[in-house]
């Protein structure tokens, strides 16, 4: 389940990293790109949600912890997941519909979209990640979904090209978001901290090696990256602790 986890991860912050990243590159770019983008926006929107729903079937547990099993007795967390991905859909029909008409305006407004999407996807990875082990507070949780974003705008960045600025943003930011994790899951994961380590040291470097290694440098970090994440998803399940989980967190 690690690897599969590892994954629908990776999948994940590609897609979702994509939306919220290329529309605004694309605003002023050329019409292949954005004709590009906007035939394969839905049809990865769709293989992202058929891969996590295919891992939650398999290990459904993160998702019960949480309440992210349901839309209408489920949590806030999932209604707002299930909104955000209609009407991230709904934007990618109208790039497709919309063709040569859209101008800049209007996928700036995709981009906005694909932002607060990201925002809310990730927000629920962050709560697949903790499943039924040790909570943080409710300022922890917002600070580790702020803190994860950069991994995904990192992936999208790699995808289109060599890393700018979100790539050695995003192993700095990783760390950081590690720093905020219960002290249980940090001293569990002791000897992992070699692949955090090694993951911000790539993603930190992938901007300043031979500009023929600095793309291979950045997608190396970020897998690194993503083998931590699920790691740390894998760790926190062995532990447990969180029968009781803060009820803020859990509001409908």
């Amino acid at each position: 389940m690690l690897l599969a986890g590892a994954a629908v991860l990776a999948l994940n912050l590609l897609v979702w990293g994509c939306h919220a990243y290329l529309p605004w590159r694309l605003a002023t770019g050329e019409e292949r790109g954005r004709r590009a983008w906007a035939a394969a926006s839905l049809p990865a929107l769709g293989l992202s949600a058929i891969a996590t729903f295919a891992l939650l079937r398999f290990d459904p547990d993160p998702a019960v912890a949480w309440a992210l099993t349901g839309f209408a007795d489920g949590s806030l967390a999932a209604r707002s997941i299930v909104v955000a991905t209609a009407g991230l859909a709904l934007s990618d029909l109208l790039l497709v519909l919309g063709g040569a008409r859209l101008g800049a305006r209007e996928w700036r407004l995709a981009g906005v979209f694909g932002a607060l999407g990201l925002a809310v996807q990730t927000w629920g990875a962050e709560l697949l990640r903790i499943g039924w082990g040790p909570a943080p507070t409710p300022a922890g949780l917002l600070l580790g979904i702020l803190l994860r974003l950069p991994l995904a705008l990192a992936a999208a960045e790699l995808l289109t090209g060599p890393p700018q600025r979100w790539t050695p943003a995003a192993g700095p930011a990783l760390a950081a978001a590690w720093l905020l994790w219960p002290g249980a899951l940090r001293r569990a994961m002791a000897l992992d901290l070699l692949t955090l380590g090694a993951a911000l040291a790539l993603l930190l470097a992938a901007r300043w090696v031979p500009p023929s290694l600095r793309r291979a440098t950045g997608v190396a970090g970020l897998l690194l990256a993503v083998f931590f994440l699920a790691r740390a998803a894998a760790v926190s399940a062995i532990l447990g602790g969180g029968d009781v989980l803060p009820v803020e967190l859990l509001a409908p």
